[in-house]
């Protein structure tokens, strides 16, 4: 927008416009950034979540096929028809297994009554399994499927010992630390937080040089066209477009213009009111 052509005039008395602090590229800039912001927070809450169902999952599978050897292992010795209680080498193999793997909390083999008969802590031999795990081995259909429990701090999963008449002799269960898992969570969150950081930092940069280049002209003739209404407004003149000015600059001149001669009337008829009061 042009300049204003400033006629004689005493000022309209109006106050001083405040000045716009959020120019259109900082605004479209902000708008932008704050919906990146929340595409990626969405995104990174269903990526969290989907990562924790199949990490969770894939470390029970790893544990659950230390279980499954062990249990081959023991039902290979039962179907010689030895009794579960009478295979002490039962004890070595759990003992071996858990030293292969410092995740690994305990091993467990209890029988159908639920009397821990073997454990790598020795300590709870002859004590009784938790109702859950109990439960677990007396459901027919839980015969060929590993179970999962969760006890307290600790992941237990476990299958059933079924000798070759498909009788369930007892159970095996393995306990891993549940902060095994949340570890391996925490590390996603790191770096889920580092690529979501990067992402909105880099275009954010982006995205705003591109807006001032793109609107830096249309500010700058905001600006402009703002300051000139404001002397108008408050010194009097005429809005002037530039030479070669658009349509739409033509148009603000008017709207100045008529802006301007609405406040002259107003001011005008204020005063006229004001002086017949004063005559009464």
């Amino acid at each position: 927008m042009g300049h204003s052509s400033v006629a004689g005039g005493s000022g309209a008395g109006l106050p001083p416009a405040r000045p716009v602090r959020w120019s259109l590229a900082r605004k479209v800039s902000l708008a932008l950034v704050s919906i990146l912001l929340f595409t990626q927070l969405m995104a990174a809450f269903f990526a969290y979540y989907k990562f924790e169902s199949v990490y969770s999952s894939l470390v029970q599978s790893r544990y659950s096929f230390v279980v499954f050897t062990i249990k081959k292992r023991v039902e290979d010795n039962l179907n010689l028809g030895f009794a579960l209680r009478q295979l002490r080498q039962v004890q070595e193999i759990i003992e071996r297994e858990k030293s292969r793997d410092a995740q690994i909390l305990a091993v467990e083999v209890y029988d159908f009554r639920g009397e821990v008969l073997f454990d790598t802590d020795r300590g709870a031999i002859g004590t009784k399994v938790a109702d859950s795990l109990f439960e677990a081995i007396r459901t027919g259909s839980s015969q060929s499927l590993s179970f999962s429990v969760i006890d307290e701090d600790n992941l237990i999963v476990g299958l059933p010992l079924v000798n070759n008449l498909g009788k369930v002799e007892g159970g095996v269960v393995l306990r891993y630390p549940i902060a095994y898992v949340e570890k391996g969570l925490s590390g996603l969150m790191v770096q889920l937080s580092k690529s979501i950081a990067m992402a909105v930092a880099v275009f954010s940069v982006v995205a705003v040089l591109g807006l001032y280049i793109l609107f830096g002209g249309v500010g700058r003739k905001l600006g402009s066209m703002e300051q000139t209404l404001t002397e108008v407004m408050s010194v009097g003149g005429q809005a002037i477009p530039e030479g070669g000015g658009d349509a739409f600059e033509e148009r603000f001149a008017e709207f100045v213009a008529k802006t301007r001669e609405t406040v002259d009337h107003i001011r005008d008829a204020t005063e006229e009111v004001g002086r017949l009061d004063r005559l009464q």
